[in-house]
């Protein structure tokens, strides 16, 4: 499951910076669009993916719902904040396609697959419904010229859709994510990924390499690989470990992230790649969402806490200064209080630099759904903070032990409120603020000092 980012976060949970803006090729048209996505990362791609898709046809992107051809909305499932956000946004839009009936107004991704007769009965003026495996339907619908606007819908998994030779709108910052894989095969008791996305299949290795070359052509320094379970990766043409070293050989790529991966996939063999990999940052996100084995049964994850335990030993092995980010569930169906104490206390034995922390809530569909929930809404939020709290000390904690070391920092952009600070972030995802000069720029990487420590957010002087 991905952390949640884009137009969706979390309050006071640690997210990771996401590419929110992508700019269009310099192709335009008369013909406009709007675009507002909400839930994960790969989310997030896909909205890139669908904007070039629409550029290749003549489109531009406005941000002004009302001065738009076609209204489009693409949606997350894997919360239920993020879908009545989405739905709430597209209940705020409506009016400007029932004031101009000519307008095409869409619901893309998982609640289009889970969702469908609740938005067609919340929000009657949508015409156009699509799955993550059809965006590239949106071409055909669109050049339709029926006088009458139908309901289209392209729904379902399709298991051979890899969207194999199609290229996402590069992004306008030096970041960019880069789907490698699409689907899942883990059946995660809570996760309804699995059912809106269908089952896993990885892109081409060969495609995933043009695609990054291409971003990098653009100016991208960093990207982020995505996937359900990234580090299962296996193409036609190469397993992961393959993948990263394919990587590491383009010329102008400083660093490569990559989102979600499973704890089982962590081979030996895997982490002693990564460890050669000058290109590889010492940052991995492990999900763990319980740290209870029972729980972790229950919830279909495939390890248990000696064996979590075991694959972040492994890869402190090779990478010694590698940091860790996670994911958590408080208050689980039949979640004990001794289990949810274990999993405060596999917290301190990790000490993660950050986690997207979260409190259960079922989701229809899910395996989970149907378990008789043991825990008041009050008990999982009581947890749900205890779990937070010790969060926010191990990562003052982590960030502490920087203070004194010189680091190398990619540099974001300047800061809204200074111009002669600038963001930027470390190998280990560690965010840091510097004055590197006015002649800066976004990508660079700098040495800096680590000075100071404020709240999440280091501090540091060009070394």
């Amino acid at each position: 499951m991905f952390p949640l980012s884009g137009a969706f976060r979390t309050p006071g949970v640690a997210t990771f910076p996401g590419v929110d803006n992508f700019e269009n090729p310099s192709r335009s048209g008369d013909k406009r669009y709007f675009l507002e996505t909400y839930g994960c990362q790969m989310n997030e791609y896909d909205s890139a993916l669908v904007a070039e898709l629409l550029a290749e046809r003549g489109y531009s992107r406005t941000e002004d719902p009302g001065g738009a051809d076609l209204i489009l909305v693409n949606t997350c499932s894997v919360r239920e904040k993020a879908e009545e956000t989405a739905l709430e946004k597209l209940r705020s839009i409506a009016h400007h396609r029932r004031r101009n009936p000519s307008v095409r107004m869409g619901v893309l991704g998982c609640m289009a697959e889970n969702r469908r007769e609740s938005i067609l009965e919340r929000i009657p003026e949508v015409d156009i419904l699509l799955g993550p495996d059809h965006y590239d339907r949106l071409g055909q619908v669109l050049d339709e010229h029926a006088p009458v606007r139908k309901l289209t819908t392209a729904l379902g998994p399709d298991i051979a859709q890899t969207y194999e030779g199609l290229f996402a709108a590069p992004p306008a910052g030096t970041t960019a994510f880069v789907a490698v894989q699409r689907g899942c095969d883990m059946k995660c008791s809570y996760c309804i990924v699995p059912t809106t996305r269908g089952p896993e299949r990885s892109r081409p290795l060969r495609d995933v390499v043009e695609e990054t070359r291409r971003l990098v052509h653009k100016g991208v320094v960093e990207v982020m690989l995505l996937g359900q379970t990234v580090n299962a990766y296996s193409a036609d043409d190469g397993t992961f470990a393959e993948l990263l070293v394919a990587l590491d050989k383009i010329p102008g790529l400083r660093r490569v992230r990559f989102m979600s991966p499973h704890p089982r996939y962590f081979t030996e063999p895997l982490c002693r790649t990564m460890a050669g990999l000058p290109t590889v940052c010492r940052h991995i996100h492990i999900p763990l969402q319980s740290g209870s084995s029972r729980v972790l049964r229950s919830m279909r994850r495939q390890y248990s806490r000696d064996q979590f335990l075991r694959i972040v030993e492994r890869l402190r092995t090779h990478m010694p200064d590698v940091s860790f980010t996670t994911d958590i569930i408080a208050g689980y169906p039949g979640e004990t209080e001794a289990e949810h104490r274990e999993t405060l206390s596999l917290m301190e034995e990790v000490k993660f630099d950050t986690a997207y922390m979260f409190a259960y809530s079922p989701r229809p569909g899910t395996l989970s759904a149907d378990m008789q929930e043991t825990i008041s809404e009050p008990e999982k939020q009581a947890r749900l903070a205890e779990i937070i709290e010790l969060q926010r000390k191990h990562t003052y904690e982590r960030l502490d032990s920087c203070v004194g070391n010189v680091e190398e920092i990619l540099l974001e952009g300047a800061s809204r409120r200074n111009g002669e600070e600038w963001i930027g972030k470390t190998t280990h995802f560690r965010k840091v603020v510097v004055h590197p000069g006015s002649d800066a720029k976004p990508g660079q990487i700098l040495r800096a000092r680590i000075t100071a420590r404020r709240g999440q957010i280091l501090w540091g002087e060009i070394a």
